[in-house]
C-alpha cells in the first residue's frame, strides 16, 4: 500500500510543505485498518482497496496560501507534468469550489478510476452504484487524487472519462474532473444525462461518519 499512500512526508519532498505540529498529530493516525485496505475492492472484482485506490493527507494549506484547485493548477505549470488542461482564463476560476474550497485536512481514500459501469447512466442512478461507505468526492479531492497519483506512480488517472464530482454550479450542471492524458488534468461539467464519457467518482468516508 505504501506505494498509493501519500502522507506528509511526501508534501514536503514534492512541495517542500512545512507541516505544522498539529498536521503531523494528525496525520500519525491513519484510520482505515489493514482488514479494509486488504479487503475486496467494492468496485473492481478480484482486486483489493489498497490496489484501486489512493490514500493521501489532504492539505489546506501550502506556503501559507489556501490549497484550493486554482493554486494546484498554478503549482503545475503547462510547462511541465503533471499539468492542468486550460487556457489562460478558464471558466472554472470563476466557480466557489475551484476557487475557494480546500480539502479538509485528514486522510482520504480515493477510488483512482471512476466506479466500473457508471458511465453512460443519469447522474441519480450514478448514486445508486455508491456502497453506504461510500461518497461523491469533492472538486478539489477529486483533483488532488489525480494530482497525487501521478506524483506517486507516474499514472494518470481517467485518461479517456470524467469522473464526476459533488458540487453544482449555480445552473444545477455537476462538476467533473479527468480527462487527464499528456494534454493535461481537465475540469469541466455534466448536465447529468447519461452520456459515454462521464462516470462517477467514489471517497471511502471515515468510519465516524458512517452513522
Amino acid at each position: 500500500m505504501e506505494r498509493f499512500i501519500f502522507n506528509v512526508e511526501h508534501w514536503r519532498r514534492f512541495y517542500r510543505a512545512n507541516i505544522s505540529r498539529t498536521l503531523v498529530e494528525l496525520a500519525a493516525i491513519f484510520p482505515w485498518s489493514d482488514e479494509v485496505l486488504n479487503g475486496p475492492c467494492p468496485f473492481n472484482k478480484n482486486k483489493r482497496v489498497k490496489e484501486t485506490h489512493l490514500a493521501f493527507f489532504g492539505m489546506p494549506t501550502l506556503i501559507k496560501k489556501r490549497l484550493t484547485v486554482m493554486a494546484l493548477q498554478r503549482l503545475h505549470p503547462p510547462s511541465d507534468q503533471p499539468r492542468f488542461y486550460f487556457s489562460h482564463n478558464p471558466e472554472y476560476a470563476q466557480w466557489p469550489y475551484a476557487n475557494e474550497t480546500t480539502c479538509e485536512a485528514r486522510w482520504h481514500l480515493v477510488l483512482k478510476n471512476i466506479v466500473p459501469g457508471s458511465t453512460q447512466t443519469t447522474a441519480r442512478h450514478q448514486e445508486a452504484l455508491l456502497p453506504f461507505e461510500y461518497e461523491i468526492p469533492t472538486t478539489i479531492e477529486e483533483v488532488t487524487k489525480d494530482i497525487l497519483c501521478f506524483k506517486l506512480t507516474r499514472a494518470r488517472p481517467n485518461p479517456r472519462l470524467w469522473a464526476r464530482c459533488r458540487e453544482k454550479r449555480s445552473d444545477d450542471h455537476l462538476a467533473c474532473a479527468g480527462h487527464f492524458n499528456r494534454n493535461g488534468l481537465g475540469i469541466s461539467y455534466w448536465c447529468g444525462a447519461a452520456i459515454n464519457g462521464v462516470g462517477l467518482g467514489a471517497s471511502r468516508k471515515l468510519e465516524s461518519r458512517l452513522s
